[in-house]
């Protein structure tokens, strides 16, 4: 891989429109016609929890449109988004990386990147890349980054 090399990172549209659908989904169950009479007291309040996932949708729509994000492979270190929807940034040395591992989530089975450094762990998700081959190959260029690291501190020793 040549370096400099930009990935933009953002959340899929699937994950989006997946939230909007089952925040209404849930809505919709709950004023099904087969009860007698529309929720009320309580049993509004219990539908109104579909909202959650659709605020959740429309903030995460704004922000895959607005603002955009970007993983960067520089010559001597990497620029990643982290924090609450990726607005923060942190730079990381390809010297100070330690170790580099692959993650499944519990839930849908995403694949995470976990890159650990001196100080922290920072993860990077498959699904907010472009595509498998580019996962693939940000993978194979911090694994070997990570290999380079450790083969240097077990120098011989005299």
């Amino acid at each position: 891989m040549e370096v400099p090399h930009q990935y933009p990172y953002k959340p899929p549209l699937r994950f989006i429109l997946l939230s909007f659908g089952s925040g209404f989904l849930w809505i919709a169950v709950d004023w099904l016609p087969s009860r007698p009479i529309p929720p009320t007291g309580f049993r509004l309040w219990y539908s109104l929890i579909g909202l959650i996932p659709i605020a959740f949708a429309l903030i995460v729509a704004v922000r895959r449109i607005w603002v955009e994000c970007y993983l960067l492979l520089d010559n001597d270190s990497m620029t990643l988004p982290i924090g609450l929807f990726q607005m923060r940034i942190a730079k990381i040395e390809y010297t100070s990386i330690r170790r580099v591992w692959q993650h499944y989530t519990t839930y849908y089975a995403v694949a995470r990147l976990q890159v650990a450094t001196e100080k922290q762990t920072f993860e990077i998700l498959s699904t907010f890349l472009p595509d498998n081959e580019s996962y693939r190959t940000l993978e194979d260029f911090l694994t070997r980054k990570a290999l380079e690291n450790t083969s240097a501190n077990k120098a011989p020793r005299n």
